[in-house]
């Protein structure tokens, strides 16, 4: 309707729609289409189909299982900023952005990069709000991007794999 709701809670699909805008550009990311659905519940026609597809085939977003996506669900700012440090290009499986602590390691980075500067009273474990989601967007966009150099995988007879002489 033309309004930014401050106070409104982001959804998934508009999470979505924000990374694409930031790493494509206005013209592409509105070029954006989906050929099939992306998720049993976006179907390609939706608004954000081709954002949603986008962010999926660049690794910065998932489903809620179920071959489901949940657009119109509320994202937590925890999940926002998994969304955008990966979009900065941090590896989700080496920085430790999935399993238990997926929440603690994100909110490490998330810190010593600043990208919660100028955001004082959010739990970000709670729906994030759009104006903390575009204060965040807007420390992304100052923010350093992230890229892996080098290395040799070693794996360990345990399981345990390690990346040496890595940056």
């Amino acid at each position: 309707d033309g309004k930014f709701d401050p106070d409104g809670i982001l959804t998934r699909e508009q999470a979505a729609k924000i990374i694409a805008y930031m790493r494509l550009g206005k013209t592409a990311a509105d070029g954006l289409s989906a050929a099939s659905a992306p998720f049993v519940d976006v179907p390609a026609n939706r608004w954000s189909a081709g954002a949603i597809s986008y962010c999926v085939s660049e690794g910065i977003i998932a489903g809620v299982g179920d071959g489901k996506f949940d657009p119109t669900g509320t994202l937590t700012g925890y999940q926002f900023a998994k969304m955008l440090l990966v979009a900065l290009g941090y590896d989700p499986a080496i920085e430790g952005f999935t399993g238990a602590d997926w929440a603690i390691n994100v909110a490490k980075v998330m810190l010593s990069i600043e990208l919660n500067d100028g955001i004082t009273s959010t739990v970000l474990s709670n729906g994030i709000t759009r104006q903390e989601a575009a204060q965040m967007a807007l420390n992304t966009l100052t923010a350093n991007r992230v890229e892996y150099n080098g290395g040799v995988n070693v794996n360990t007879p345990d399981g345990t794999s390690i990346k040496v002489g890595a940056t």
